[in-house]
């Protein structure tokens, strides 16, 4: 294989657990942005966004996703906004097949309401409110190569089996 493989999706959607999977049924080596960022900050997003501030935290994004893309044939979880930015973007695309896993707002509410993990975006907010900003974020990834519903009642196995199914014939 030539190419990374880069999942990108709104937080929730089972990008890390399900990238995870992925690169393990085919041998990748796998990365993830926001644990990339943990590492080197010594702390969770979330506290990197709230005491160093969110320009901050776009800084680092670019800056673990410039190191991370040196790689070749990997698997790539990205942060929910981590297409917002198209410096991420192009890096990302440049040789890397992109993965949107889609979810609704229903699944998205549902994934994250009892999360250990602190999603300052979402946090509190209601199935309405979470429409609205995955409304905003739809842009980023609707130029993907690939897209994959992850709502309802399907399973990670399944899932992990269409995304391997949609990247096969991608992957040369």
């Amino acid at each position: 294989m030539n190419k990374n493989i880069v999942l990108v999706g709104f937080m929730g959607t089972g990008k890390t657990t399900i990238g995870r999977r992925v690169a393990s049924r085919l041998g990748l080596d796998f990365y993830d942005t926001d644990e990339y960022i943990k590492r080197c900050e010594n702390m969770p997003v979330a506290d990197v966004i709230t005491k160093k501030g969110i320009k901050y935290f776009e800084g680092a994004q670019r800056f673990a996703v410039t190191n991370i893309c040196e790689n070749k044939n990997v698997l790539i979880a990205t942060g929910g906004s981590t297409l917002s930015d198209e410096r991420n973007r192009v890096l990302l695309s440049e040789n890397g097949i992109l993965v949107w896993l889609r979810a609704k707002p229903e699944t998205i509410y549902e994934n994250t309401k009892n999360s250990h993990n602190k999603r300052l975006e979402i946090s509190g907010k209601s199935v309405d409110e979470i429409s609205q900003i995955l409304a905003q974020r739809e842009k980023d990834y609707s130029g993907c190569d690939i897209t994959v519903d992850v709502d309802g009642s399907r399973n990670i196995d399944v899932v992990v089996e269409t995304v391997i199914e949609k990247i096969k014939p991608l992957m040369n």
